[in-house]
C-alpha cells in the first residue's frame, strides 16, 4: 500500500517562539505519514530557530528569510518550497484538531467536480480565553454567483487545503497587501475553481491584538484601499458586503487617527443604506 499524494504544510512564524511548537506538534500528531512540515521564519528576533532544532523529525523544514515581509511573503517563500501535490497551510499560533488532513484529504478523493480548495470550520479563543464557534454555514461546494464570495465563508488559511495546481493557475499571495491577503487570495481561489466548505471543527485559532473586524494601524489604510481597487467592480454588486467593508475601513482608519479618511469611508456606506442608525452612530463616535 502507497504513502498516499505528499502534503506540503506551510507555517510562517515571526517572534511567536512561544506559540510555535504547539502549531508543529499538531500537525505531526496528523494521522497522515506522507507531509512535509515547512517553517518560514519571517525574520524572528526571538528563540524561533531553537523552538523549531528541539523537533528531531526528519520532515520539517526551517527557512529563514533574510528580511520581514509579512504573513503572505511568508507563505511565499514556503509554497516555493512545497514539493507537495497539496498544500495546507498553519499560522504559528494556530492548532489543527486530531484528523483534520485526513478528512480533507478523504474529500479530495470522493468529491465530484474536484475542487481546488477544500476549507473548513474553526474555534477562536481570544485573550480573555473564551471560546467562540463561527456560525454555522451548511458543508458543501460553496455558490458565490449571487453574492461577494468572502460574505458567504471565508475562513483563514490555517483550515485551507488547495491542490498544487491552484498555485500554478493562481499564483502567489499578494505580497503588497500586509494584512487580508488572505482574504484576496481565497477570492482569486474561487473565481477559478470549485471550492468546497467543510463545516467541522478541525482548527483551534488563537486571536491576539488585532481584534475582529479591524486590520493592524500601520497597514489600514493601504490594505483597505488596495482590496476595492482590486474587488469593487465584485464587491459593489453586493451591497451588505460593500456596506460593512466601509464601516470597517471607518473604524481602522480612526483607529490609525485618520479621521477625515474614516468619515469619508462612513459616508459611503450611508449613501447605500441611509436609514442604518448603526453606520449612524459610527459617524457620530469616530468622526
Amino acid at each position: 500500500m502507497g504513502q498516499g499524494p505528499l502534503i506540503s504544510v506551510i507555517i510562517p512564524t515571526y517572534n511567536r517562539a512561544a506559540m510555535l511548537p504547539c502549531a508543529v506538534q499538531s500537525v505531526i500528531s496528523q494521522q497522515v505519514n506522507h507531509i512535509e512540515i515547512i517553517i518560514v521564519d519571517d525574520c524572528s528576533t526571538d528563540n524561533t530557530k531553537e523552538a523549531v532544532c528541539a523537533f528531531a523529525d526528519p520532515r520539517i523544514h526551517y527557512i529563514r528569510c533574510e528580511k520581514n515581509g509579512g504573513a503572505g511573503a511568508a507563505r511565499n517563500v514556503g509554497i516555493k518550497e512545497a514539493k507537495g501535490d497539496f498544500i495546507a497551510f498553519l499560522d504559528s499560533d494556530d492548532e489543527y484538531f486530531p484528523f483534520r488532513l485526513n478528512k480533507q484529504m478523504d474529500l479530495f478523493k470522493s468529491l465530484s467536480p474536484a475542487p481546488g480548495l477544500i476549507f473548513t470550520n474553526y474555534m477562536e479563543i481570544g485573550e480573555n480565553k473564551t471560546l467562540h464557534v463561527k456560525s454555522a454555514v451548511p458543508s458543501g461546494f460553496i455558490d458565490a454567483t449571487k453574492r461577494f464570495p468572502a460574505s458567504v465563508s471565508c475562513t483563514p488559511p490555517s483550515s485551507w487545503m488547495i491542490t498544487k495546481e491552484v498555485i500554478r493557475e493562481v499564483g502567489l499571495f499578494d505580497e503588497e497587501l500586509r494584512t487580508m491577503e488572505d482574504l484576496d487570495y481565497f477570492l482569486r481561489i474561487v473565481e477559478k475553481y470549485d471550492a468546497y466548505y467543510l463545516n467541522e471543527l478541525l482548527l483551534i485559532k488563537h486571536v491576539h491584538t488585532c481584534k475582529k473586524g479591524s486590520v493592524p494601524i500601520e497597514h489600514a489604510e493601504k490594505t483597505g484601499e488596495r482590496i476595492l481597487e482590486k474587488w469593487y467592480p465584485r464587491m459593489r454588486k453586493d451591497k451588505d458586503y460593500l456596506i460593512k467593508f466601509y464601516c470597517m475601513m471607518g473604524k481602522d482608519l480612526w483607529r490609525s487617527g485618520k479621521k477625515k479618511k474614516a468619515s469619508c469611508f462612513l459616508r459611503k456606506a450611508l449613501l447605500l443604506q441611509p436609514y442604518n442608525f448603526s453606520i449612524w452612530a459610527k459617524l457620530i463616535k469616530y468622526c
